[in-house]
């Protein structure tokens, strides 16, 4: 094996190539673990200080609920006269609810409209619309 066999060149290239790709891995990964530990020093600062704004802001809003609180307790110089709630409003019903749907049904196949029916005799709108469609079609062959 002398130096001047050309496999003993092409080997030593050879080795030369290996040796600089594992040297440019090695500077590659460690600028990556560098990068890496300065990304996770920066994102640690920002994770203390949200941590930070969180508490201050629990804070400032157990604040905020008392003061609320406090505003909502009645105050002794001040007397409200306390109302009573109002009612929900019911709908208008005839006194007999077999009447009621004798006028519906009159009133579809006379051909009134949904909201007069549900007006004049205290039907939801389904109803009325189902009495129509019942009657109204009825109504209109018979004539």
């Amino acid at each position: 094996m002398s130096i001047e066999n050309p496999d003993t060149w092409l080997l030593a290239l050879r080795a030369a190539l290996l040796l600089t790709a594992f040297v440019a891995f090695a500077w590659a990964l460690f600028a990556s673990r560098r990068d890496l530990a300065r990304n996770f020093a920066r994102l640690s600062t920002q994770h203390e200080l949200a941590l930070a704004e969180i508490q201050r802001l629990a804070v400032q809003l157990t604040e905020l609920a008392a003061q609320v609180h406090q505003l909502s307790l009645p105050s002794p110089m001040i007397s409200r006269p306390v109302e009573a709630p109002v009612p929900p409003p019911q709908p208008s019903v005839t006194p007999s609810g077999a009447r009621g749907y004798e006028m519906a049904i009159r009133m579809a196949r006379g051909g009134a409209s949904i909201d007069e029916i549900v007006t004049s005799c205290g039907t939801t709108r389904a109803e009325a619309r189902l009495l129509r469609r019942l009657h109204y079609a009825a109504g209109a062959h018979a004539a």
